[in-house]
């Protein structure tokens, strides 16, 4: 029996286009999350710092 019944294989050169576009496509998605997240961050360290500020 045939491990994989079908004949159509990949290539190096296609396989190596599949790694490079989910690398990208992980690096894009990655930079969004990490500058939203540091943007609330900032957004709530300024709140606070101003609330304190304010209080004094």
């Amino acid at each position: 029996m045939d491990k994989n019944p079908r004949k159509e294989y990949l290539n190096r050169a296609e396989v190596s286009e599949m790694i490079e576009f989910a690398l990208r496509r992980h690096n894009r998605r990655s930079t969004i999350i990490s500058s939203v997240l540091g943007w609330i961050l900032i957004g709530g360290y300024s709140f606070g710092l101003f609330q304190a500020v304010q209080n004094v």
